[in-house]
């Protein structure tokens, strides 16, 4: 055998192991007491929905703890872009593949990661805490460290319930999301930002906070615009908050034409049916009546143009405060909970009921 090919054999060999070995490496300890099977689970979180929900279906790994709690898991199935996963244990006596686990205190057995396919982590908790992953370090990858430092952020919401006092807990969760909205703010990693904003109560803190929400959906189209995350978290904007473009949606554009002539056949019906009122041939057993004002009218008129409270109060010239109030009041005419129902009930209005300007 010549000289170059004895060099270029082992050459080869060396690149081919390199080859196998590519993909994502995740080691470390966990602490086993408190009756935790010796097995540690990936799973992957495809939808922000499922940031805290878990199914065995979602598992792309398994591997053994040793009786020291040491662990390896190491793949290349991951998809190239970095996305979400938890790592978890379970208990023995569980018999669903439970992600999440909550048992008061600092017991819980997850942490969540931000992985690539070329990942390289190790994770070691603290062997002075009792939860599998207490006070646990991080090392190899910035991601899943600056989601170590959320998850720190998030941990005191699992106990929320034990305050007993509404309004201590009224205050606790002010100060979580105010925290989880500056950790969104500051962070370096978009993805990790998202993470933040996903742990946000959307329900309660949208309407007040929509500038922050759309700023990172904003950033997540120019930064990720492919990215799964990316449409994910658009569909849930529209579901808060109309279409984040309403400039830019043919759909939106379409809806602001109807419902503005929507809005203008009521306000015609309203002349129409004053006039039969006043003439007495109006049949009142046949028809439900819905008393607006012409204030209100208008408000709707800018709801429908997809206007917010601020933009409303601006043109109106009257305080954001009353701008709320003339909504609410809107909702309760209507019977309905938020501004998309309130177009879609307005519009059936338009042929179906009389709307009367008081």
């Amino acid at each position: 055998m010549s000289v170059a090919i004895r060099i270029f054999l082992p050459v080869l060999f060396l690149s081919c192991g390199f080859t196998a070995r590519a993909g994502y490496h995740i080691h470390g300890r966990v602490n086993m007491e408190g009756g935790w099977q010796h097995q540690i689970y990936l799973a992957t979180i495809d939808r922000l929905d499922d940031y805290y929900d878990a199914k065995a279906d979602h598992i792309i790994k398994v591997a053994s703890i040793d009786e020291d709690g040491y662990f390896t898991l190491e793949g290349d199935n991951l998809p190239d872009h970095p996305q979400f996963y938890r790592l978890y244990l379970i208990k023995e006596e569980h018999s669903e593949f439970n992600a999440c686990l909550f048992e008061g205190g600092e017991e819980h057995n997850f942490v969540h990661l931000l992985l690539a396919n070329d990942s390289e982590l190790e994770i070691i908790a603290d062997t002075t805490a009792y939860a599998p992953f207490g006070n646990y370090r991080v090392d190899g990858d910035w991601g899943s460290h600056l989601m170590r430092s959320l998850g720190a952020l998030v941990y005191p919401s699992y106990i929320f319930y034990e305050i007993r006092f509404p309004s201590e807990l009224k205050f606790s969760q002010d100060k979580l999301n105010r925290d989880l909205f500056n950790f969104a703010d500051s962070c370096s990693n978009t993805l990790v930002s998202l993470a933040a904003m996903v742990n946000t109560d959307f329900d309660v803190y949208f309407e007040d906070h929509q500038d922050r929400y759309r700023g990172l959906a904003d950033k997540l189209e120019k930064e990720l615009p492919e990215h799964p995350y990316t449409r994910d978290y658009l569909r849930k904007m529209r579901y808060y908050g109309d279409d984040l473009n309403p400039s830019q949606s043919p759909f939106f554009l379409w809806m602001t034409v109807l419902l503005s002539i929507a809005v203008v056949l009521l306000w015609l019906r309203n002349r129409q049916l004053m006039k039969r009122l006043h003439a007495g041939r109006r049949d009142s057993e046949d028809r439900e009546e819905i008393h607006f004002t012409p204030q209100e009218i208008r408000i709707l008129q800018f709801i429908a143009e997809g206007k917010t409270n601020k933009d409303i109060a601006s043109e109106l010239f009257i305080e954001l405060s009353t701008v709320k109030s003339h909504i609410n009041k809107l909702y309760a005419k209507l019977k309905v909970k938020n501004r998309r129902e309130a177009i879609i009930k307005a519009k059936q209005h338009a042929g179906t009921t009389n709307l009367i300007t008081s």
